[in-house]
């Protein structure tokens, strides 16, 4: 993984995150096949990307991590015909969107699943696929959330 600051040559490879003091523990709990968030003890917001305080409330909180339960809905979506490097080639055409978790934060990942079975609103459930770079990945599950 690379070290904080440093920046990732993806055209052979995945893309490796760029780190920061943060998010370490979202990035090792990735690594063991957990799915990690925030939330202000103060005014009880989800935070997501990580965060040293609280940027919801004034408060001044340190926000707390907690486990997900991975499961959520997309919130919306692109289907990528023209990958931007080499390693995603193979994998064209694929799926990368905005999932509103069900804890009330958002992530942009990758979704599986056939292109023409995406849609707004259709549930997801994260994955951690084995790959070089551990990374959460979503699969559609079927079912919609209710509005």
């Amino acid at each position: 993984m690379l070290e904080q600051g440093e920046f990732a040559d993806y055209t052979e490879s995945f893309p490796e995150p760029r780190v920061t003091q943060d998010a370490l523990p979202y990035w090792a709990a990735v690594k063991e096949g957990r799915l990690l968030f925030q939330r202000c003890p103060a005014c009880r917001s989800a935070i997501f990307p990580p965060r040293s305080i609280c940027p919801m409330c004034e408060a001044g909180a340190t926000p707390a991590w907690q486990e997900s339960s991975g499961a959520g809905s997309i919130y919306s979506f692109s289907v990528v015909h023209r990958p931007p490097s080499a390693v995603w080639r193979a994998r064209s055409p694929y799926t990368i969107g905005l999932v509103r978790l069900d804890e009330d934060w958002f992530l942009f990942t990758e979704i599986e699943g056939r292109p023409e079975d995406m849609a707004v609103d259709k549930r997801v459930q994260v994955t951690f696929p084995q790959r070089e770079v551990p990374l959460p990945v979503f699969r559609l599950i079927g079912g919609e959330t209710p509005r």
